[in-house]
């Protein structure tokens, strides 16, 4: 059966990265796509080749996989609903990964004038932007963090896949761990663990603290006041079988460094009045309290400027949020 353009305009419109779009609006993008199907195993794109085409997926999971300068070699899945091989259109590049699927396929494939006319509809090019810069984090080496009790642990910028990594993980953060960081008892809702997780890394940036294995055990973030803004509200949360160890002083020297980059100048914080490792690690920085009610006390400290660890570690935490900030 062949597909009809107002079918496939329909069918663009169910999927999340067109969520701002009506079916009208997606017509003139329908018109220029045609169905791409692909088996199990299939390579659909190349590293290294020259880009001229993207893929939106309908049906059918693929992997992206990247062969880094290191040696090394990193792969992260994308689902049903997205669009592949948009980031070397977007940068005017070579194709940064290879792409196979990983089940059969279904979806559409669209040249540069396609690829023109989906940037400017409305609300894609932002998404397509985040999403990038979120694939991208995932090629990003860790930094290694080593615990006083010998453990290693890594730290890296927060990916999407964290949210069910840490949903499935060993690792508890107990009720009074969260009632710490969120002022309430209650664990996170799916929709603020999607806020807390699937970050832009510009006006929300969070670093993460994880085993080996992959098991999240810290997050420490800056958030904009607004768009641009030099000011950015600090939040942290560390396991319970980690507190004690360091890990949160860690972070804030990692949030200096990736707010320097940003042009991030000032962090601000409330905390519990409770909460005395919080505190301390506030007023390593210099805070200066201040009670807002009975519980809670707020402070703002300028962003130091003075590098918060030995050169090498400076220098590859200072990498790792570039590569985040500016990953376009």
């Amino acid at each position: 059966m062949v597909e009809t353009v107002a079918e496939r305009a329909a069918a663009l419109a169910g999927l999340a990265v067109f969520a701002d779009c009506t079916v009208a609006d997606l017509d003139p993008l329908a018109r220029l796509l045609v169905p791409r199907n692909a088996r199990a195993g299939e390579v659909l794109v190349r590293q290294g080749d020259p880009a001229d085409t993207f893929l939106i997926i309908a049906a059918g999971t693929v992997e992206v996989h990247r062969d880094l300068p290191d040696g090394t070699e990193i792969a992260v899945d994308v689902d049903p609903g997205r669009i592949v091989g948009e980031l070397a259109l977007l940068r005017n590049s070579p194709r940064s990964a290879t792409v196979h699927a990983i089940t059969d396929l279904t979806g559409w494939r669209g040249g540069e004038d396609a690829f023109a006319v989906l940037i400017e509809l409305p609300g894609v090019l932002e998404r397509l932007i985040r999403v990038a810069r979120q694939r991208l984090a995932a090629f990003i080496t860790p930094v290694p963090l080593r615990l006083d009790t010998g453990q290693r642990l890594l730290l890296r910028p927060v990916l999407p896949g964290d949210n069910a990594r840490s949903m499935h993980s060993h690792i508890t953060f107990s009720n009074d761990t969260f009632y710490r960081r969120f002022q309430t008892a209650r664990h996170p809702s799916e929709q603020l663990m999607r806020y807390l997780f699937e970050v832009d890394y510009v006006e929300h940036f969070v670093w993460v603290v994880v085993t080996d294995d992959g098991d999240l055990v810290a997050d420490a973030r800056f958030v904009r006041d607004e768009p641009d803004s030099p000011r950015a509200e600090v939040a942290f949360i560390v396991a319970d079988a980690y507190q004690g160890h360091g890990i949160g002083t860690f972070l804030m020297g990692a949030l200096w460094i990736a707010a320097r980059v940003a042009g991030v100048r000032t962090f601000h914080a409330r905390v519990l009045s409770s909460n005395q490792p919080m505190r301390a690690i506030f007023d390593h920085a210099g805070a200066h309290w201040e009670r807002e009610d009975l519980a809670v006390v707020a402070t703002e400290i300028d962003v130091p400027q003075t590098d918060p660890f030995e050169p090498e570690v400076t220098r590859g935490i200072e990498e790792m949020a570039r590569r985040a900030l500016r990953a376009l």
